[in-house]
């Protein structure tokens, strides 16, 4: 299950049962596609209710599961917070498939060149300028930790262990939220082991 899905989980104590499957070294199985026809991950089984998608399945729990409350009751900062979601959805993978083709194995990455690698970090980096605006004299994204800081959080901090912590060292108001990010419980107990 996706990093913000599992983050989502903790901060809600919600128990959950985790089965793996590997979409990119296997073909998806009949029944992995009855969940999602789509073949992406990642899916929850909610006794029943088959839901797919991450951000579909943030904005599920937290309607299902309002303690801890990730969205706030007030309009325009629940507003702001899907902005920001969106913005992390559609505006990030795009830079980071770039930046990330030369690290991925054989057949996963599309064609690249060093000039549209350098493009994907720019890209990134102009991204984190972003952040770095939304983040002026605050703690989290958005007031308090939301499902803004949640979605953001699985790709601010994987940045270090593909060469771009130089990227958040630059911003002061991102480097002091991902030093935050860090220090919550969620993100600990769901973070990936570090690279050996």
């Amino acid at each position: 299950m996706p990093w913000r899905v599992r983050i989502a989980l903790h901060e809600k104590a919600i128990d959950y049962e985790m089965v793996e499957t590997n979409l990119y070294t296997a073909s998806p199985t009949a029944a992995f596609l009855e969940l999602n026809p789509f073949a992406q991950i990642p899916v929850l089984d909610d006794d029943g209710f088959v839901i797919a998608e991450s951000i579909a399945i943030l904005e599920y729990l937290e309607e299902k599961f309002p303690t801890l409350a990730l969205m706030p009751d007030d309009l325009e900062r629940r507003a702001t917070i899907r902005k920001l979601v969106c913005w992390g959805t559609d505006y990030w993978p795009a830079a980071w498939k770039k930046w990330m083709a030369p690290r991925l194995p054989a057949g996963l990455a599309d064609d690249w060149t060093d000039e549209t690698v350098q493009s994907g970090r720019t890209e990134i980096a102009a991204h984190l300028d972003v952040l770095e605006l939304e983040l002026v004299g605050r703690q989290w994204l958005v007031d308090d930790f939301s499902l803004a800081d949640v979605a953001y959080a699985p790709f601010v901090l994987v940045l270090p262990r593909v060469d771009l912590g130089e990227e958040i060292e630059k911003r002061g108001s991102v480097s002091d939220w991902v030093e935050r990010l860090e220090a919550r419980p969620s993100i600990i107990d769901t973070m990936m082991p570090p690279r050996g």
